[in-house]
């Protein structure tokens, strides 16, 4: 497979040293400290929380310590 990738224009073999300078990412500024659940057990939060967090179908609003 490999020997096929580099027949890829402007494809080239990276070494171990340029492998561990690569940066970046798709760029999105994603804070999941900002996701959290309801009462109902809905995602609250920016749209993408829902996404990357569950809430459990619990009711936990009622619940008496």
């Amino acid at each position: 497979m490999k020997k096929n990738l580099l027949n890829i224009s402007g494809v080239s073999v990276l070494s171990k040293r340029q492998q561990k300078n690569v940066s970046g990412g798709i760029g999105l500024n994603i804070d999941l400290s900002k996701c959290g659940c309801d009462c109902a057990a809905r995602v609250t939060g920016p749209k993408y929380c829902s996404y990357y967090i569950a809430c459990p179908d619990i009711d936990t609003c009622n619940d008496e310590i």
